[in-house]
């Protein structure tokens, strides 16, 4: 009979341990750097001429390439002129200080449009000098189609150096 209740309690210990260390209501932690606050005008630009994703607008004129899945496109965008040659054409672009900022466009793709954007951040390898950009998404509940979603991404950052950045993606 004691050997069945020491039993019973390192059973119900073990649950407990396992109840505690499963809590989701952490927030998702995304390493580096992240985005400063874009002014209003270029939030309701990107609002405007860059979706979420393709799922619900099928065109986008920003410079993209073709990519496949698992690819990524990550453009960092340090004058106007590097904004002109990726931006739709015959739009009015909004002012940015390329002197103080990067601008980061990108895409990437998923294999549904059942994503939520969460956060992003850059990381800096100070020895390497390498850049990625961190990117975090949430499932969302429910069922979605399976059709391969191309998801869009920008972020206004303090001047970052180099020309180049690699793409990590995170689903929580």
């Amino acid at each position: 009979m004691k050997s069945n209740v020491l039993i019973l309690k390192a059973v119900l210990l073990l649950l407990g341990g396992n109840l505690v260390a499963c809590d989701d209501s952490k927030e998702p932690e995304v390493v580096g750097t992240p985005p400063v606050a874009a002014s209003e005008e270029v939030t309701a630009f990107f609002t405007t001429h860059l979706p979420e994703s393709s799922y619900n607008c099928s065109e986008v004129k920003f410079n993209f390439s073709e990519i496949d899945f698992g690819e990524t496109e990550c453009f960092l965008i340090n004058s106007t002129e590097e904004f002109e040659a990726v931006a739709p054409p015959s739009v009015v672009l909004p002012v940015i200080d390329f002197e103080k900022y990067t601008l980061i466009i990108g895409q990437h793709l998923l294999g549904d449009p059942g994503y939520s954007f969460e956060k992003q951040a850059v990381d800096t390898d100070t020895e390497s000098g390498k850049m990625t950009l961190n990117l975090v998404y949430s499932r969302m509940g429910g069922a979605s189609p399976t059709v391969i979603t191309t998801f869009y991404i920008w972020g206004l950052y303090s001047k970052l150096p180099g020309s180049a950045i690699d793409v990590k993606i995170t689903i929580i």
